[in-house]
């Protein structure tokens, strides 16, 4: 997963949401308000989720590891297939 978000196209993208989803909140008070609960909302399950699911993360990470392994694998031939990926995005724009 961090590969992926590391990719300039993805880390592009990902900024210009987040940079809309700011800017759309300071605009907007009302929208602003909806979003603040949905972010604590969403924070508290997170926290929750983690707490819970930690226990069966350190039984399945042989599996994890393996799966993480053939994912790096596919994105290595993926990269090799398509160096755009690694283009900066205003290169590729042009």
């Amino acid at each position: 997963v961090s590969r992926v978000a590391n990719l300039a196209l993805v880390s592009s993208a990902c900024g210009a949401v987040a940079s809309a989803y700011a800017c759309t909140k300071e605009s907007h008070p009302y929208v602003r308000s909806v979003c603040d609960a949905a972010e604590k909302g969403v924070k508290t399950l997170t926290a929750a989720a983690v707490s819970g699911a930690q226990p069966l993360l350190t039984r399945l990470e042989p599996q994890i590891s393996t799966a993480n392994e053939f994912a790096c694998k596919g994105l290595d031939k993926l990269e090799e297939k398509l160096p755009i990926l690694q283009q900066p995005p205003e290169r590729v724009m042009s």
